[in-house]
């Protein structure tokens, strides 16, 4: 791996390592969401979290370390499953956002768990999106990270 793209990978390595503990996040306030009388300023706050740490490091993860997998691995499409969860969390985080009731407004106990089941599902998105990246793009970067 050229010297340029072993350093773009570790940079993006200790950007993936700084955002676990919010990925961890992600499960505890599910797990504290309660559907009487459901307090969702700590999903809010997270959702926020999502929007401005999460999804900038997803992004540059797919703009740049996607590429430099797609070169060391060569062959048909090797990214395309790291890509596709990429999307993916995309995709949750903008659903979690408009499932969020407006500020003020009380929200049903079904949409809580709606809620809760979102967080859920992204939470399983991040797990396997994280071992997917750690077995197979950062596993290329040479040892020592």
């Amino acid at each position: 791996m050229p010297a340029a793209d072993v350093a773009v990978a570790q940079e993006l390595y200790a950007q993936h390592t700084a955002v676990r503990p919010l990925v961890e996040r992600i499960r505890a306030v599910a797990d504290d969401l309660g559907t009487t009388a459901a307090d969702l300023t700590p999903v809010r706050d997270l959702v926020d979290r999502l929007d401005t740490e999460l999804l900038p490091h997803e992004r540059a993860e797919e703009e740049q370390l996607l590429p430099i997998v797609a070169r060391a691995l060569g062959g048909p499409d090797p990214v395309g499953a790291l890509s596709r969860t990429h999307a993916e969390i995309e995709h949750q985080i903008r659903r979690l956002r408009r499932a969020l009731p407006d500020p003020g407004e009380r929200p049903e106990p079904e949409d809580v768990v709606d809620l809760r089941a979102g967080l859920y599902g992204l939470y399983a998105v991040m797990q396997l999106h994280n071992a997917q990246e750690e077995e197979n793009a950062f596993s290329l970067m040479p040892a020592g990270r």
